[in-house]
């Protein structure tokens, strides 16, 4: 009965071949009168992702057509988000997410020496300071993976128009799988435009490369509310905790794998060259029979080639038969 009251998914191809033909011949006005059209009536019949992608390419034919189009476009997706639910306002809120992002990178320079002064206007996006940029980012990320239940349940199917397909969409089932990894790409990022506190959160536990059973449930505390790093381990615990029981476990795999990685690269723990080949070996041996094993393999013979590029014969003959063994 459910399925059977669901709307029937529409393309609007023909409308769409307008856009683009209007596009190729170098009128943006007449194709974002298209697109505007195509807002309209997706919004009226209930089409999500026909109205998400309509405003994607409004946001974008405007920047031929108007003046300061990203914070404009900014202001829009906020309305759009706020009377929005479930699905389609947490998309909203990544792809603003997203916008913020792109133009604060695009203006950075504008931000390296500004500091908090009475100029500082909440709503004028000209007068923030790159931690108000950061802020604001994390939020909306982290707004975008609130619903967690629903987002975990949500199948990508309706959502194709919007989504650039790759060959393993088994890695990314879910709506929740596609919004968390959009914001590690963010959280994963090594910033350093913020000013660091006191107290800034750092990597520095062994359980950050525990197993994936053990890992989802190890506390990382900590008072830097700005900390990407941080924000980035809860997002994994998140992921690995919902495919850990998945039959197949190659979205389990790819992610942990993932965090891995991520971890090895942030950790500052001393021995966190052990830690990191025992964590991938780990997986390697665990599901040694899996196809999907075969990227944890892999990183275990490149962590021994690494070695064997240690070897000295007059010194350090440490990892002599390394390159054997990758």
């Amino acid at each position: 009965m459910n399925a059977n009251s669901q709307n029937v998914i529409k393309t609007y191809d023909s409308s769409w071949k307008k856009v683009e033909n209007f596009v190729k011949k170098g009128l943006p006005k007449s194709a974002l009168e298209e697109a505007r059209k195509i807002y309209a009536l997706s919004r009226k019949e209930k089409q999500d992702a026909q109205m998400i992608k309509s405003l994607i390419y409004i946001s974008l034919l405007q920047e031929q057509t108007r003046e300061e189009n990203e914070l404009l476009s900014i202001k829009e997706l906020e309305q759009e988000a706020a009377a929005s639910k479930g699905p389609v306002k947490s998309i909203l809120q990544s792809i603003q997410a997203d916008i913020y992002w792109n133009y604060y990178q695009a203006h950075r320079y504008q931000f390296y020496s500004r500091t908090q002064t009475v100029a500082f206007a909440k709503d004028d996006v000209s007068t923030w300071t790159a931690e108000n940029f950061h802020k604001k980012i994390s939020e909306l990320y982290l707004a975008s993976l609130t619903d967690e239940r629903l987002l975990q349940q949500t199948k990508l199917l309706p959502f194709e128009a919007i989504i650039i397909k790759g060959n393993v969409r088994s890695l990314r089932p879910t709506l929740y799988d596609l919004l968390a990894q959009r914001a590690l790409l963010y959280f994963s990022n090594d910033e350093r435009d913020v000013n660091k506190p006191a107290y800034k959160f750092e990597i520095d536990q062994a359980a950050a490369l525990d197993p994936a059973a053990d890992f989802v449930n190890r506390k990382f505390l900590t008072k830097d509310s700005l900390s990407l790093q941080h924000k980035a381990l809860l997002i994994y615990q998140e992921l690995i905790r919902l495919h850990l029981t998945d039959q197949n476990p190659a979205a389990l795999i790819d992610v942990d794998l993932q965090r891995i990685q991520f971890v090895h690269n942030a950790s500052v723990h001393p021995d966190k060259e052990e830690q990191y080949f025992n964590a991938i070996n780990h997986i390697a041996h665990q599901y040694e029979s899996t196809p999907a094993a075969s990227q944890a393999w892999y990183l275990v013979a490149m962590f021994h080639e690494e070695k064997a590029d240690t070897y000295d014969p007059f010194k350090d003959t440490t990892h002599r038969y390394d390159r054997l063994k990758a």
